[in-house]
């Protein structure tokens, strides 16, 4: 019997014999290479273009941080504390520490901890104030005003609202470069993120943030009063930006040869080798909407969203009213909580982002916005 048992493949028909052959080789190979193999197919499977995203992004814009009070503050790590799934972006200003700012160190402790335990991004908000530009070791201008009713006879002689983009090439690139230096200094990490004060534009300054290392600009502003308020007369004059922004404008790379959203290629190159992205102003910013106002724009991208395109809506608050305008971002964030878990049910993606991490998934993502 044994004979029998260990001899019964010499008694099959040849045809048997290479069947079972070749049952026993595929075996063999799969189970030495099956797991790689699977794995690959698998992961091959599984690498179809990314889901389209909403993305939501918190901005805070330190203008006057020596106006911040410490309720400003608390109001901060109470919208922090609420909605942990939230993730700031805080475009710091260093004036904080060109001329006297009682709670500096509150300040920088503050958005430190929010990059560091609650995965926020610093980035750079700029105001031509005179300490900075003298820090910066350029000669500072007091004219024209952003603020104004015409361009022509407006001055601002502390320089919060006199356009960045009026000084030169080089007088921005010190100014850049003492910017970095003092990140660099206090451990504020390397700043990729950035906007001029006022949102003021234009494609000298987007060149010199692309070439200072910066990879997303945050300035393009819907100047149109349909939704919330507007900027005085002389905004409009010198900003650069008009009507083709609006509140359901999306992030788009910007041209070599305009910074609006009807640009195409070539494109501003940052350091990354990738173009420099415009995140759009889509919420405009704090006193000049209401709780309505946003819901309402946070609803038309989500549209987008539902036809399979992504997009990114951005509330924007500032530093030293943050107190004043509490309980607006809260139930904003509370009603984008509610957003989030209810459209999960539904296959729909949106997510708390950084503006980085805005720019990441633009370039990933099949279904950004066109060109």
């Amino acid at each position: 019997m044994k004979d029998e048992d260990t001899n019964w493949f010499k008694t099959l028909p040849w045809w048997q014999k290479i069947l079972v052959s070749l049952v026993g080789f595929v075996i063999a190979a799969l189970f030495f290479l099956g797991p790689d193999v699977f794995g690959q197919i698998n992961e091959n499977k599984s690498q179809g273009p990314p889901e389209p995203i909403l993305h939501v992004s918190v901005v805070s814009h330190f203008d006057q941080p020596w106006a911040m009070g410490i309720d400003d503050l608390n109001a901060f790590r109470t919208l922090t504390k609420n909605h942990p799934k939230m993730r700031w972006t805080h475009l710091y200003n260093p004036v904080a520490y060109t001329q006297l700012t009682p709670h500096y160190k509150k300040m920088e402790s503050f958005v430190k901890k929010c990059r560091d335990d609650h995965g926020a991004e610093i980035g750079v908000h700029l105001h031509m104030y005179e300490s900075l530009l003298k820090k910066a070791g350029v000669k500072f201008r007091n004219s024209p005003s952003m603020n104004a009713k015409s361009a022509d006879t407006s001055q601002d002689d502390t320089g919060y609202s006199v356009p960045m983009t009026i000084y030169s090439r080089n007088e921005i690139d010190k100014i850049l470069n003492f910017t970095l230096n003092k990140f660099k200094e206090k451990n504020l990490g390397r700043p990729r993120s950035f906007c001029a004060g006022f949102y003021a534009a234009s494609i000298e300054l987007q060149k010199a943030i692309a070439t200072n290392g910066y990879y997303i600009s945050a300035a393009a502003f819907p100047p149109s009063n349909k939704f919330g308020a507007q900027y005085a007369p002389s905004w409009h004059e010198l900003s650069g930006w008009n009507k083709t922004v609006t509140v359901r404008s999306r992030p788009y790379k910007i041209s070599e040869e305009t910074i609006l959203p009807i640009g195409t290629a070539p494109y501003i190159k940052a350091k990354d080798g990738k173009p420099l992205i415009e995140f759009p102003q889509t919420c405009k910013i704090d006193w000049m909407v209401s709780v309505e106002h946003m819901k309402t724009i946070f609803r038309e991208h989500l549209k987008f969203c539902k036809q399979g395109q992504m997009s990114a809506v951005c509330l924007a608050i500032h530093e030293n009213n943050a107190a004043q305008h509490l309980e607006k971002y809260d139930t904003v964030l509370n009603y984008i909580d509610e957003q989030i878990l209810s459209n999960a049910e539904k296959g729909i993606r949106i997510e708390y982002s950084t503006l980085s991490a805005i720019r990441d998934n633009f370039f990933e993502s099949k279904a950004n916005p066109a060109p």
